[in-house]
């Protein structure tokens, strides 16, 4: 079995309407306590969480090793039309949980952003589940300190902003409008 752990990205610091990234970092369960180890390890210890944009150069060349660790890495990138941020996140996520059920992935962590913004996602998946995407999924929202997995779907939205996330990574990057 396997789970799917996402993290989002605005490029642009936000100001890039037309942009948005959603990464999910599908690790076997079994490997799961191992990975948690590995990010622990690697974590700083002047940071919470392991984070992408508060790292230096030589730590983030250092992460992109534990994305090693993922059967596979979906990278889901909005490339459209001007829209505000949570229409951008909908299209990605409705990608998303195709993709995820395509490969038969059925648990799907995100990183918290709020109760509001949590409760969003969650309608969003309501109403894919109504059209009958993502059926069997679950889903949670984990705060990125309470969930050193979740680093790993940072790290991957961070390399692939930055340019730096490689094809032998097994990383599938999918367009959505």
């Amino acid at each position: 079995m396997q789970r799917a752990y996402v993290d989002e990205s605005e490029p642009g610091g936000g100001r890039d309407h037309t942009a948005y990234l959603l990464a999910a970092v599908v690790i076997d369960l079994d490997e799961e306590p191992d990975a948690r180890r590995a990010v622990e390890h690697l974590r700083p210890t002047r940071m919470r969480k392991l984070h992408w944009y508060e790292a230096l150069t030589a730590q983030r060349i250092s992460w992109l090793d534990l994305l090693r660790r993922a059967v596979e890495i979906l990278v889901i990138r909005y490339d459209g039309v001007a829209a505000r941020p949570e229409r951008r996140r909908r299209r990605c996520l409705e990608r998303l949980v195709h993709e995820l059920d395509l490969r038969g992935v059925r648990h799907l962590v995100f990183e918290s952003r709020g109760p509001h913004a949590d409760r969003s996602d969650q309608k969003m998946i309501d109403t894919m589940r109504a059209r009958g995407l993502g059926v069997h999924l679950r889903h949670e929202h984990r705060r990125g300190t309470d969930e050193p997995l979740l680093a790993l779907a940072d790290v991957a939205c961070g390399a692939h902003g930055s340019g730096v996330l490689t094809d032998t990574l097994r990383v599938r990057e999918l367009l959505v409008s």
